[in-house]
């Protein structure tokens, strides 16, 4: 019986939360000095991150269709998260293709292709991968509560970034007036700088703290697994300073966001496993 649980993460889980109260209060009073400070738009790990920091969020939704397409038994739902993860395979390309060839009149088609590719030979791979019977269940589950966590999140940063309508510290171009701090509520502007987008999609790599709960063999790297998603997460917010997309309120919040979501998915998947275990899937 794998024994692991949410308080494993207790020690990580505090210093995450005290470190973001912290850059929330130095953002009330230094969020636009810091921006001035450290904007850099010629830095090439700032743009490099700026076209590939998102990249984690595209993969999750490939990586839930697939486990799902792979582990489901019943053979119409294995084929539509088949197609499903086909389609997450696009959505993957088109982001790609958006990146690398934004002003090519072929880039949709590069990114369909791409990610149909991509799609079928992750696909592929899986259909070779043996699963024990033992984790099928634990993996479906994580699955669906992953895509959930996940969606809840996207939508929580959209909905903030249209209420908050902040301006983003590169659009500032007449002067520094058109700045608000990020406890101001600005309403539907058109601007969405709070909180990131980019950095709740570099959060999806906070998921790999689901490994501990289906791998004994993880249990005692778990904070291997939330350390490695926190220091890319933050290198992709502070390249989002650096590249004037966003404030260090904007990042941590944004951050936050996908952070507590993902131990919501946690702690509702401890519940729910040992009764979801007990059915069929």
């Amino acid at each position: 019986m794998n024994t692991f649980s949410l308080k494993h993460y207790r020690v990580g889980i505090v210093l995450f939360y005290a470190l973001a109260v912290a850059a929330l209060a130095v953002a009330a009073v230094y969020d636009l000095q810091i921006d001035i400070a450290l904007n850099d738009t010629s830095s090439f790990i700032a743009n490099w991150l700026a076209d590939t920091g998102e990249m984690p969020g595209y993969l999750l939704l490939l990586a839930v269709g697939g486990v799902l397409a792979k582990c489901l038994q019943n053979k119409w739902l294995k084929g539509l998260f088949a197609v499903g993860t086909v389609g997450a395979g696009v959505y993957l390309g088109d982001y790609v293709a958006r990146r690398l060839f934004e002003n090519n009149d072929f880039r949709v088609g590069y990114g369909v292709i791409y990610g149909v590719g991509v799609a079928l030979l992750f696909l592929l791979a899986l259909h070779f991968i043996p699963v024990p019977e033992r984790l099928v269940k634990p993996l479906i589950l994580m699955a669906v509560i992953g895509l959930c966590a996940y969606g809840m999140s996207s939508g929580i940063i959209n909905l903030m970034k249209t209420v908050w309508g902040r301006v983003r510290f590169r659009d500032l171009t007449d002067g520094y007036e058109a700045f608000t701090a990020w406890y101001v509520i600005n309403g539907d502007t058109g601007a969405h700088s709070f909180p990131s987008g980019h950095t709740g999609s570099a959060g999806a790599t906070y998921f790999l703290m689901f490994l501990p709960f289906v791998s004994e063999k993880w249990q005692k790297r778990r904070y291997l697994c939330f350390a490695a998603a926190f220091l890319y997460t933050s290198a992709v917010a502070a390249t989002r300073l650096i590249m004037g997309a966003h404030y260090l309120s904007d990042v941590t919040v944004g951050g936050t966001i996908v952070f507590t979501c993902v131990l919501a998915g946690l702690a509702v998947y401890q519940k729910l496993l040992p009764r979801f275990a007990g059915t069929d899937a």
